[in-house]
């Protein structure tokens, strides 16, 4: 039985923690994955608190390559069968009630919770038993199908585009920033062209930033690092939203999800530079 003044001081260190920063990412391509695995290792190598939330279900996801495979989604604590906690896998463990990197599946909960009035609230009340234990969150998102991003990576202040600079990637990146544009007041967006000529990636990130501009009016700022992207503010407004911001925008997500596109509108061809 937990003691009164035992609930009253873990209160406390919920109230006087400063939400975490939140940084949506998409992935596009198999070696993006890696590189935002191995990205997430050094914030947690340099003492931060990283908890991830990964949408993704199939082989090759966020879990996979950071080695963890947690035993619970994210919605089987918000429905009550079990403690938020025990949703949480760690990977670099620090001491008692912190994470060093844990991953979190949340790839139920993202397909489940746009128009779900009581799972959104229960939501918001899961998140905010996470918060104190972490300083940022990453939310793994999938890029775009016919439903578009989910309300995770719409409510996420910073999103951060993570390309393999192959067409098919760079492509599946545009498709996700158009649909981002369809619903969301995402604050700043970044992009990371991952490959082993740097010359390369730079121009391609570069186009990319040129061709987002002139054609979805959107400014696309290069990075080239997870930790460059969470310091990422829109031009247009400076200042940047904390973990309580982002559970409000959360729930106006849910409850107003984007309607989805008509099967075949998003069959073009490629983006070409």
């Amino acid at each position: 039985m937990t003691h009164p003044s035992d609930q009253a001081a873990g209160l406390r260190a919920m109230l006087n923690h400063s939400p975490p920063e939140v940084l949506a990412i998409v992935p596009c391509g198999a070696a993006a994955m890696r590189w935002v695995a191995r990205q997430a290792n050094q914030r947690a190598a340099v003492g931060q608190r990283v908890l991830a939330f990964d949408e993704w279900q199939i082989s090759g996801n966020f879990s996979d390559c950071v080695g963890v495979s947690p035993r619970f989604d994210l919605q089987q604590a918000v429905e009550g069968q079990i403690d938020v906690e025990q949703c949480v896998a760690e990977t670099r463990p620090t001491h008692v009630g912190q994470i060093g990197l844990g991953v979190l599946s949340v790839a139920r909960l993202a397909r489940e919770i746009d128009g779900n009035r009581i799972l959104q609230q229960r939501t918001l009340s899961c998140l905010l038993r996470l918060q104190a234990s972490s300083d940022e969150w990453l939310l793994l998102a999938r890029p775009c199908d016919l439903t578009g991003l989910s309300s995770f990576a719409r409510a996420a202040p910073r999103l951060l585009l993570v390309v393999e600079p192959v067409e098919r990637a760079i492509t599946e990146a545009y498709a996700a920033l158009k649909r981002l544009v369809r619903g969301a007041d995402t604050l700043a967006v970044g992009i990371s062209v991952v490959g082993p000529d740097e010359a390369q990636a730079r121009a391609l990130a570069t186009r990319f930033q040129r061709v987002a501009a002139t054609q979805l009016g959107v400014h696309v700022q290069p990075v080239t690092s997870v930790g460059e992207a969470i310091g990422l503010a829109d031009p247009q407004s400076p200042s940047t939203e904390d973990a309580q911001g982002f559970t409000e925008r959360l729930l106006q997500q849910a409850k107003n999800p984007i309607a989805p596109l008509a099967a075949g509108a998003n069959r073009g061809r490629a983006l070409v530079y």
